[in-house]
């Protein structure tokens, strides 16, 4: 399998993880604040992510390099992005949000293009344009429960953070690993995390840890959260990042939102209707045209 075939197939199964993190959030977010949610997923990925160097699975070298770009990394995503998206989770159902998290797409391929010089062309933005088409119909056929203008506000503004983020991803993968990458954003985000659950909860905050994680339907959510959507899902992702320009991985974004609507509709009883079966259909062939035609031109 080509290089290039591998960042599809990562970014293909990153987004599908993702997808289902919305599931995950919203159960574990009925349980406890989105700070405690933020600071208990936090510290099993960075338990998980130290595991993976001491068993010498993964290899960790940051000795002389600087960490100031890395760093930001991690406060564009995770801190700004996962704050934004659980307060948005919080006030939407999650059919809107996996909704709303197509837009993303756009935000990169745009910033791409004025950042980095990765100017989709025009068949891909034609396609680009037919996954938001399939959006648009989703915040028709998918939804249910309430969905507030703040909680909209959140969801845009964590997804514009998280293009800012893909593009920085880009930029740095020429100096550090995948892992690398990965390991010092959630490092930042578990000592941001749990510094501001400590300041909110004025040393409560092992009480109401504990207290969530007294739920087992929180455990399970935690721990499929700070594992394998964050050290999985965020591993691959970044792999991807390093392979694919950036309208090429992040156009699997939209397959989340696939996943987010149909796990809504199973698990939490969203609405479904018709619309949304025209609509996936738009998003997936959206997928294939932008990397299609990618493909066709750069042979």
């Amino acid at each position: 399998m080509s290089e290039e075939n591998r960042g599809m197939l990562a970014a293909a199964v990153a987004y599908t993880i993702f997808g289902l993190s919305y599931l995950f959030s919203k159960m574990a977010l009925d349980v406890a604040e989105p700070m405690i949610l933020l600071c208990a997923r936090f510290s099993v990925t960075l338990i998980a992510l130290n595991l993976l160097v001491a068993a010498r699975v993964l290899k960790l070298n940051l000795r002389g390099k600087r960490l100031g770009a890395p760093i930001l990394l991690g406060i564009l995503q995770p801190v700004l992005y996962f704050v934004l998206e659980n307060y948005g989770l919080k006030y939407t159902t999650t059919s809107f949000t996996g909704m709303v998290s197509s837009v993303s797409p756009v935000f990169t391929a745009v910033l791409g293009a004025v950042l980095l010089r990765e100017r989709p062309n025009a068949k891909q933005w034609l396609y680009i344009a037919v996954t938001i088409a399939g959006v648009l119909l989703v915040s028709m056929g998918a939804g249910g429960g309430q969905n507030t203008f703040l909680g909209c506000l959140c969801l845009l503004a964590a997804y514009f953070s998280g293009a800012f983020y893909v593009i920085l991803v880009r930029r740095l993968s020429k100096d550090y690993s995948p892992f690398e990458l990965t390991y010092v954003m959630f490092t930042v985000g578990f000592v941001f995390f749990a510094a501001l659950a400590v300041i909110q909860y004025r040393g409560g905050t092992l009480a109401a840890l504990g207290a969530a994680l007294s739920r087992p339907r929180f455990v399970a959510a935690t721990l499929y959260l700070g594992i394998l959507a964050s050290v999985g899902a965020y591993l691959l992702s970044n792999y991807s990042l390093s392979r694919l320009p950036v309208a090429r991985s992040t156009i699997f974004t939209s397959l989340s939102t696939v996943v987010s609507v149909l796990s809504g509709v199973v698990v939490m009883h969203d609405r479904f209707s018709w619309v949304s079966f025209v609509a996936f259909a738009l998003i997936l062939s959206g997928v294939w045209g932008v990397n299609h035609f990618a493909a066709r031109e750069a042979a």
